[in-house]
Parts: structure tokens; C-alpha cells; sequence
């Protein structure tokens, strides 16, 4: 099913589907076709999920789609040139969140709330600074901010990648200061050294 004028969506029945049973359906913005799914609670500001590195509209885990859909309407995508959208995957989050924008008004929404997991949280900012009237809230999850120089670790990974994004090598992870370094290597209540997290770009 594909939809190609915004106005065909204006009618939002009650809907019955979940995570595992709604039907992915198609919509055409800028020669591009976006698969995508939408489920639970019609009424108010619909949820727009964008996916980690790698990641489909598949990876999401029902648990947290379904509970959310209890209150709102949630809505997942595949974005350019990912499994079944055509299109070409770009090389920066800046031309990734052109396109989920293009994704969104083509569904003829007004307002919508977005949620960025990992790398797509970098791409929800940018989506935010792109049409900041579109978004009314945004929503990160084990992402951070871009700014500056990223570490040497995250460059040489970047480096080392023909094919990566470029969302990782332009977005920088924030260097512990010195006193969360010490607060890191501090022994807990039990005697043990407590570990260094590691950052899942």
C-alpha cells in the first residue's frame, strides 16, 4: 500500500494493531520510497522512532513499542537506502534527518514527538534543528551530543571504515573529565573496583 498524498492519512481510525501485527506500508517523499509501521493510540502527537547504526524498523524491541503505544501512536521507518526503502543510504546525519523530515510531512503529520536511539539520536537532533516546528519533543537513548573533536578511539574506528557513517566520525563523544575519572576508579561499598563503561555508538 502506498500512500502518496498527505491528505489520504488525515482520517485516523482506532487502531488494532501491535508491534507484531501492523502491516508495513509505503510512502513516497523526494524519489524516495519509505517502508514504514504505525500502531496503538491514534489520538495526540504521534511518536516517530529513528534506529541505531545498522538497524531497521525490525530491531526495535515490542516491549518498549507496545508499551508505548498503549497512550500514542508510535511510528516506525526504515530511512534511505535501508532494508525495504529505496534510495542510498547518505554519508552525514544532516542528509539522514533531510530525509526522515521528507518522511514525516509526506505522512501529512503537523506535530510530532521524536525518539533517536544511538546513532539515531544524532540524527533526532539534527531533525530537531532542521524543523524545529515539526518536533514538539525529543527523546535520546544511549546517545549523546555532537560537539568538537571526537576521541582517538571513535577517529581511528571511523578511519578504519570504508563504509561507515558519517554520523560517527563527526560526532564527538564528551572526554571524562579528571575528576569523573577518579570517581570511576573509586572502590565501591563492597571493596570492588568499579569498571569503565564503554560508549555503543
Amino acid at each position: 500500500m502506498i500512500h502518496t498524498r498527505p491528505e489520504m492519512l488525515q482520517a485516523r481510525p482506532e487502531m488494532i494493531h501491535n508491534h507484531q501485527t501492523a502491516p508495513t506500508q509505503f510512502v513516497e517523499a523526494n524519489g524516495i520510497r519509505f517502508a514504514y509501521r504505525h500502531f496503538g493510540k491514534p489520538d495526540g502527537v504521534p511518536l516517530v522512532f529513528n534506529q541505531h547504526f545498522t538497524g531497521t524498523m525490525d530491531h526495535w524491541d515490542p516491549a518498549v513499542t507496545d508499551g508505548l503505544a498503549k497512550a500514542r501512536e508510535v511510528i516506525l521507518f526504515n530511512n534511505a537506502g535501508v532494508s525495504s526503502s529505496s534510495g542510498e543510504v547518505p554519508t552525514s546525519c544532516e542528509q539522514m534527518a533531510t530525509n526522515a523530515v521528507s518522511f514525516i510531512e509526506a505522512l501529512g503529520l503537523p506535530k510530532v514527538d521524536v525518539l533517536g536511539f544511538s546513532i539515531g539520536g544524532f540524527v533526532a537532533q539534527e531533525i530537531t534543528r532542521q524543523a524545529p516546528d515539526l518536533v514538539r519533543r525529543l527523546v535520546l537513548v544511549g546517545t549523546g551530543p555532537r560537539s568538537g573533536r571526537a576521541p582517538r578511539r571513535a577517529r581511528l574506528r571511523a578511519a578504519s571504515s570504508s563504509s561507515g557513517s558519517g554520523c560517527v566520525a563527526r560526532t564527538a563523544i564528551p572526554r571524562l573529565t579528571r575528576k569523573s575519572r577518579r570517581l570511576r576508579s573509586r572502590p565501591s561499598a563492597n571493596g570492588a573496583r568499579r569498571g569503565r563503561s564503554r560508549s555503543n555508538i
